[in-house]
């Protein structure tokens, strides 16, 4: 039986930003991954998703420049970016396990489970811990429908080798409108189908609004207030049933409708963990209910957004209390969160609907695009709304524009430092850029 400081079970964003600090402190470390190294975001998540989407929003640049100076037409190669993209991302997993390696992390691979709350078990070894971290992620959920067998995944999308002509999305949160923002603009056939009357819940809904009627421009369908209740083959196409009774004939249906926990199988009965269908319950030190066993990651049963900055500020939090750096609780700053769809929707702190239900906020909208830096890119529909607190700072902001990286990124420090406008003016970054008139437009807002 071998023994370890710390045991994290799962390898990406949550595990290893905490793995090497500890390693480098001292502890002695290991980490259990029953596939890729480096977790979803790298290989089925984050990484694949914006290198595919980077041309996508070069088309769509470019488009909006029509009739100002550029008429340009651009023609996608998607096996040609797909393998651009495999070159690039598929050596990672090998590259970071190295890099732990050599670190001192002892990697195992396989399959982990709880003996007990002191032991795990993985390939018919048995492991102990001083510590132990839960960082096992999320997976993507399937319906109990006939034909769920059919259904595909944004992970099977993001691997895709050719692009389907026609594709029905079951759907409508972040995966499923920023693949439909990638495979309409690629040249697919994209059919969305959502329970809810609205698309992206998370985010501002006038935003969300205009997105959708843009990409209902682009090409894409949208039937809202449905459901997919029956996929069935025929003849080398796939028919989909609603609810409501649309049919819809297609060459791929990929299922959209969220992710859930992997807390099955990890054995978290016998080792006394608490967890509910929503991920692992921990505390403000990401404990569990055993003290010595913690979580962290997309796992975790929490309010904030599950995105990888989330989990590398988990990991890095742990990677201090673990090596005894501190030991205070936990305290998540405000996290900037974005729709790569076309055009951008990006949000932070307070969001607008929470601020109209109380007296503390203000809310001020301000136009940008007829800020002279989005007009000159032909960005006029961009928008953004501030949310102001009673001592005029800003504490929250959406925005809808194909630059709202960019802002979002910007605003971020301001609100999360609380700096008043004055103090934002201190900021002085490269011009002309996005950044350089943040603080103009708070002005405006205020």
């Amino acid at each position: 039986m071998t023994s370890f400081d710390v045991l994290f079970i799962g390898s990406g964003q949550a595990a290893w930003n905490a793995a090497l600090p500890l390693t480098a402190a001292g502890k002695k470390v290991a980490i259990i991954e029953r596939h890729k190294i480096a977790g979803v975001c790298t290989t089925y998540g984050c990484n694949p998703k914006i290198i595919l989407d980077g041309p996508i929003k070069v088309m769509e640049d470019a488009q909006l420049y029509t009739g100002i100076g550029m008429d340009s037409q651009f023609s996608l190669d998607w096996s040609k970016l797909m393998e651009h993209k495999n070159s690039i991302l598929d050596p990672l997993p090998d590259f970071l396990g190295q890099k732990l390696i050599d670190a001192g992390v002892t990697m195992i691979h396989g399959d982990a489970r709880f003996e007990d709350a002191q032991t795990v078990m993985v390939n018919g070894e048995r492991y102990t811990a001083e510590k132990f971290v839960v960082a096992a992620g999320q997976r993507p959920m399937l319906p109990d429908i006939p034909g769920h067998e059919l259904l595909k995944t944004s992970d099977d999308f993001l691997h895709m080798p050719e692009l389907p002509k026609r594709m029905v999305l079951v759907g409508a949160g972040y995966v499923a409108m920023e693949i439909a923002s990638i495979a309409s603009k690629a040249g697919s056939q994209v059919e969305v189908v959502q329970s809810s009357d609205h698309a992206l819940s998370e985010f501002h809904q006038p935003y969300v609004q205009q997105l959708v009627d843009k990409m209902r421009h682009d090409g894409v369908n949208f039937h809202f207030e449905d459901r997919v209740v029956q996929v069935e083959e025929r003849g080398g196409e796939q028919i989909v049933t609603t609810e409501k009774g649309l049919r819809l004939t297609t060459d791929l249906v990929i299922n959209a409708t969220g992710r859930i926990p992997n807390t099955d199988g990890l054995g978290l009965e016998a080792a006394g963990v608490e967890y509910t269908k929503k991920g692992i319950v921990v505390d403000e030190y990401l404990r569990t209910s055993q003290p010595h066993i913690y979580a962290s990651g997309d796992v975790l049963d929490k309010k904030q957004p599950r995105l990888t900055p989330t989990s590398v500020f988990e990991a890095k939090y742990l990677g201090g209390l673990l090596s005894g750096m501190f030991d205070a609780p936990i305290e998540y700053p405000p996290i900037a969160t974005i729709a790569f769809t076309l055009p951008r929707i990006a949000q932070i702190g307070v969001t607008p609907a929470e601020a109209e239900t109380s007296d503390e906020y203000t809310v001020k909208p301000v136009e940008l695009g007829k800020q002279w830096d989005f007009a000159g890119r032909g960005d006029t529909d961009a928008h953004m709304t501030l949310v102001y607190d009673g001592e005029s700072r800003l504490v929250g902001a959406a925005v809808c524009s194909r630059e709202a990286l960019d802002v979002i990124n910007a605003l971020t420090p301001i609100i999360t430092l609380k700096l008043t406008a004055e103090q934002a003016d201190r900021l002085v970054y490269a011009f002309p850029s996005f950044e350089s008139t943040i603080a103009g437009l708070l002005r405006q807002g205020k």
